[in-house]
Formats: C-alpha cells, sequence, structure tokens
C-alpha cells in the first residue's frame, strides 16, 4: 500500500488480511472518519464520517489536511449497506450537497460496528 493506492484497492488488501474475499470488495466501504478519544479509558468517539470514491488516494488525502486541534483521522472499514443506511437518517441542511455523514450531532448515541485499519 502506497500513497498512490486507490481506495478500492486499500479495501480488497484489508479484506484479503482479515481472510475474507476479495470478490465481496464492493460490499464494503472505506471511510474517512475524523473523531476523538475521550474518557478515561479514551474510547473512541466518531465525530464524522466520509465514504472515499474508488479512485480516490487515502493516504495522500490524510497528508494533505489534518483535522483542528484534538481530533484525529483514521480510516474504516465498512459495510456499504451501514453507511448508506446512516445517510439515509441524515437530514443534513447545513451542508447540503456535500458527502460527510455526521454522529453525534444527528443523535446517533454510538458509532455503529466497524473495522479500523490504523
Amino acid at each position: 500500500v502506497t500513497g498512490s493506492s486507490g481506495a478500492r484497492e486499500l479495501v480488497k488488501e484489508a479484506l484479503e488480511r482479515y481472510g475474507l474475499s476479495q470478490l465481496s470488495a464492493g460490499q464494503y466501504a472505506l471511510c474517512d472518519v475524523i473523531g476523538r478519544f475521550q474518557g478515561p479509558e479514551r474510547q473512541w468517539q466518531t465525530e464524522g464520517l466520509r465514504v472515499l470514491g474508488d479512485h480516490e488516494k487515502p493516504l495522500l488525502i490524510q497528508d494533505l489536511w489534518k483535522p483542528r486541534e484534538g481530533f484525529s483521522r483514521r480510516l474504516e472499514l465498512r459495510r456499504r449497506a451501514e453507511v448508506e443506511e446512516m445517510a439515509a437518517r441524515d437530514v443534513d441542511t447545513t451542508t447540503a450537497g456535500q458527502s460527510w455523514v455526521w454522529g453525534r450531532e444527528r443523535g446517533w448515541d454510538a458509532p455503529p460496528s466497524h473495522t479500523w485499519l490504523g
């Protein structure tokens, strides 16, 4: 995996690493997730996520754009159906047209299940 690797390629690599068939790569999305570690147990709290396009370069994007102070960024592998369900529940009037799905601000108490790739 290099800075020129596309999101689809990273999905296939992750599936292979976890012993899953690369044929199911279309069922998964690579997400760019912003959040922070909170509480005494330093649990990850997702603030927002964006599904990366198949040809976006996730590692290059991470190098070029840093989250604001106090927040971290990571890549997560999520089922596309789960992300589509989250997006359908999201009623976004402030950032209409942008592809970020926001978490706690929309009333989700806990982030959905996911796999962290970091």
